[in-house]
This record gives C-alpha cells, sequence and structure tokens, in this order.
C-alpha cells in the first residue's frame, strides 16, 4: 500500500511538471498563442532576461530589440520562407531562475536557439546547461569569467567588463585622476570590474583607496559607504553597477555633500539613470556603445523604428539585441536548424557581422571584439559626447 501511495505520487508529480513546462514553454512575445513542432513554418528563438525587479528596463529593452529585428526579417519573408517566434521567460536578475529556464529551453525541441541573459550572474548559472544541451546562446553578460571558462555554445555580443573596465581606468587617469573609490555590486558583474579597473589604476601609477560592495536589488541606504568614502581622500569614484542603485547613490551623495567625479561602464549609461538621478548625477561619465544622436544613417534608422514601435529612445541593451537576433538569424539562414551546425557558424563567422553596435565578430573564446568604445557625459541632464 505504501508503495502504491508513493507510485501514485509520482505520476501526480510528473503531470505537474509536464503541465509547467508546457506552459512555461509556451510563452510568447508574438500575436499567435499556436504553437509549431520542429520543422514547422516557424523557427522559434528562446529569449530570457528580467523582465521584473530592478534590471527590468534592461530586459525590456532587450525583448523589444529582438522583437523588432525579428519583426524585420519576417517582413522580408523570414528565414527561408519560415517567420521567427520568440518564446520569452523572465530570470528576474535570479540565477536559480535562469538555470530552471536553461532546463527548460533545452528540454524544448523546437528552439534553434537562444538570446539572453543580461545578468553575468544569471548567463553564467545557464551556461552548462546550454553547453550539456548544445543550444546556441548569444548573451550580453560582461563577465571576464566566460574568458576564462570553456562553453562552447555561448557567444558574447557585449563588451567584456576587462575591456570596458581598462578603457575608463584609463579615461580617468588622462584626466588626471589617481585615488578612485570604488563601489561595486557585490556579483560577477560588479567583481569583475571592480578587479580590472583596481588592477589597470595600480599600473597607471594610481592607487586605489578603498573599495565598497552592495547587494543588488537590496542595498537601499549608502550613507555609511558614502561616509567611509568621503573620509577616505579619493579624488573620484568607479561605480561597477547599474544605474538604479547609481541614482540612489548619486541622490546620497548629494545629501551627504560628497562631490567627486564619477565614472563608471554600460550598466549606468541609460536614460533611465538620469530620470531617477536627476541633477545629482550631472557630470557623471560612462563608457558605451553608441549614441542615440549619432547621425549615422543606420543608427539613425533603427533609432526610428525602435520609437516609433514603442515609444521611446533605445539604449545599448536594444540595440545589443537587435544585433543578436540578426546574427542568430543569419547563421540560420545559412546553415539551417542543426545545433552543432549554427554554433560552428557562429564560432567562425565568415564575415565580420556590421551593426547598430558596431563590427561583431567572435574569438577564440567566444567573445564579440571592438575596436573602442564611445565616452559619454551627462550635460545639461542629456546624455552628450565627452569632450
Amino acid at each position: 500500500m505504501k508503495k502504491k501511495n508513493i507510485t501514485g505520487f509520482s505520476v501526480v508529480s510528473v503531470i505537474l511538471s509536464l503541465s509547467l513546462i508546457l506552459a512555461g514553454c509556451g510563452a510568447k512575445t508574438s500575436d499567435t498563442s499556436k504553437s509549431a513542432p520542429s520543422g514547422g513554418d516557424k523557427v522559434y528563438i528562446g529569449w530570457v532576461a528580467p523582465l521584473t525587479g530592478s534590471g527590468a528596463n534592461y530586459g525590456e529593452q532587450m525583448l523589444n530589440g529582438a522583437k523588432l529585428a525579428a519583426k524585420e526579417i519576417n517582413d522580408a519573408g523570414g528565414i527561408n520562407g519560415k517567420q521567427i517566434e520568440i518564446i520569452s521567460q523572465d530570470d528576474k536578475s535570479d540565477p536559480k531562475e535562469a538555470a530552471n529556464i536553461a532546463q527548460m529551453f533545452t528540454g524544448d525541441a523546437r528552439l534553434v536557439g537562444v538570446l539572453g541573459n543580461y545578468n553575468s550572474s544569471c548567463a553564467l548559472a545557464g551556461a552548462p546547461i546550454y553547453d550539456q544541451g548544445k543550444l546556441p546562446v548569444i548573451h550580453v553578460g560582461t563577465s571576464p569569467v566566460f574568458s576564462k571558462q570553456k562553453h562552447d555554445y555561448l557567444f558574447r555580443i557585449s563588451v567584456t567588463d576587462a575591456f570596458q573596465g581598462s578603457f575608463v581606468a584609463k579615461w580617468m587617469n588622462d584626466e588626471g585622476l589617481k585615488k578612485p573609490a570604488i563601489i561595486w555590486e557585490n556579483d560577477d558583474y560588479g567583481r569583475g570590474l571592480k578587479e580590472t579597473v583596481s588592477s589597470e589604476v595600480t599600473k597607471n601609477g594610481g592607487k586605489v583607496v578603498g573599495d565598497w560592495s552592495y547587494m543588488l536589488n537590496q542595498t537601499k541606504d549608502y550613507s555609511a559607504l558614502l561616509t567611509n568614502v568621503k573620509e577616505s581622500g579619493a579624488d573620484s569614484i568607479f561605480i561597477g553597477g547599474l544605474y538604479t542603485e547609481g541614482a540612489l547613490i548619486g541622490k546620497q551623495m548629494q545629501q551627504l555633500g560628497l562631490k567627486l567625479p564619477v565614472y563608471g561602464t554600460d550598466g549606468l549609461y541609460e536614460k533611465s539613470l538620469i530620470d531617477l538621478g536627476g541633477d545629482a548625477v550631472e557630470g557623471w561619465k560612462t563608457s558605451g556603445l553608441f549614441l542615440p544622436t549619432d547621425p549615422n544613417p543606420t543608427l539613425q534608422a533603427f533609432i526610428k523604428a525602435y520609437t516609433a514601435a514603442y515609444g521611446k529612445t533605445p539604449g545599448s541593451y536594444a540595440a545589443l539585441h537587435y544585433d543578436a537576433m540578426k546574427i542568430l538569424a543569419g547563421a540560420i539562414k545559412a546553415v539551417g536548424t542543426d545545433h552543432e551546425k549554427v554554433q560552428a557558424y557562429l564560432a567562425k563567422l565568415p564575415e565580420p557581422y556590421n551593426g547598430i553596435t558596431g563590427s561583431v565578430t567572435f574569438d577564440e573564446h567566444h567573445d564579440s571584439t571592438r575596436s573602442s568604445l564611445t565616452k559619454l557625459v551627462i550635460k545639461g541632464g542629456q546624455w552628450q559626447l565627452s569632450q
């Protein structure tokens, strides 16, 4: 009898698990609720990033960028006559959730590839699962850890933290700032930036006077941390984090009367930093891949289409996932839907992809290669090129 009860429970558990998986895999960004088996009239591509929590703005941009690219491809006839359909999931910036979604995606035979994640910790959590399932992924995680680990099926379209950190550290040094304090997000992303900037400052003959960490989505009061910075003798601040926390830090710096030049990378480069921080973030400087006011015709066409579709100006991550969708679609068009063939094509792109965020190829670590970054500053409540 006891064994019979356990068996009955197992059957129910299996049914419930299958129901949850099928429900998750049915989430769509397209207008139709129908699904099609592999080999039907659609090409299914998974998408995963935060749509809730402090990273939701980035996730929304990424999804919108991917959807815009998919629409353009579909309107032009699709991929070898098949329409792209995106299956989207919210990882909530939670590595455990990201790993669960990776399991779901690798178990969905319809999927040809995946776009995501935003957070490095989430991408790293899913990486071994995608490798094992041989499902190609183009992600925007920036942690240097990806370069050190071997992930055959992951491709990074964003710029690494090592590249960005070195770029900004040199910029600070060139402006005569030799004693920065580092405030960093306590995860793979922030830690990578902290380590890179610390190393580069030392190489440039400077000294990091101290570093202090905070918890993403948790820390709200930075007064004690900023008091330590104020007493450290720092001549500048580098923030290894995102715009939501950056805006809070800026406002609390203002309240404490802490006036120091602030630098960061593309995690801060968002219009939302200005919307949330106001005049407290005036003068802040960051690296970036593009500026919406750049007159480049290709960039302006993208901005016009994005603004018409979503009623707002795109940021870097919208552009990155727009490019990522175009690159993945190009691979599928060239070699078909076989995962191993798509992976091999991405690993050795026959020619650079010239996209919104610049020319893209992948190196031996599957990192995108970039020649340089743009120096940006908040001036008059707007992002502008830093002179």
